[in-house]
């Protein structure tokens, strides 16, 4: 290998990394945003709900604002409690061009439900794995359990099965 094709390889592993760096960098971002936009969120429901609290009396408004602070609590336990980078899931998202805005709930709804849904196939496929006496799931499990199972049907053609040739 010349100096030349080791300085290119050097230089293209550099751009890979710095990639990989400005990928976490958005990352980051888009959840510094959604959290911000949650935050404001936050504070226009707490304003108006000051405002029908002053309303009603004093007694409410102590009741009104014990239930704001369940809210937040729920609503910050929410946003943890995913298994998936919810940003990047926003981000696939934005990839359809018909999608121009992703309100947080939305979005959290998607990842959630995306979770669920592989952890339904996954388990499904390593039925076919145990099944067979084995500990390892291989492709082979995914499409069978694609092939066999009606409501996977919709990924045959993303998953095709293997064809051996002997």
């Amino acid at each position: 290998m010349t100096k030349d094709d080791e300085m290119k390889e050097i230089d293209n592993k550099e751009d890979e990394i710095e990639d990989e760096v400005e990928e976490e960098e958005e990352d980051k971002e888009e959840e510094l945003e959604d959290e911000v936009e949650e935050e404001d969120e936050d504070k226009e429901e707490d304003k108006e709900e000051d405002k029908d609290t002053k309303d009603i009396g004093d007694s409410t408004a102590t009741t009104a604002n014990t239930a704001d602070k369940k809210k937040k609590v729920s609503r910050s336990a929410r946003s943890h409690d995913t298994q998936l980078p919810i940003a990047r899931i926003k981000r696939i998202m934005k990839n359809d061009k018909d999608v121009k805005l992703i309100s947080s709930d939305a979005l959290m709804l998607v990842t959630k439900s995306t979770e669920l849904f592989l952890d339904y196939f996954c388990k499904e496929a390593y039925k076919k794995t145990k099944s067979q006496g084995r500990k390892i799931l291989s492709y082979k499990d995914i499409s069978s359990a694609i092939k066999d199972i009606e409501n996977l049907t919709f990924l045959t053609e993303i998953v095709p099965e293997k064809i051996t040739m002997n």
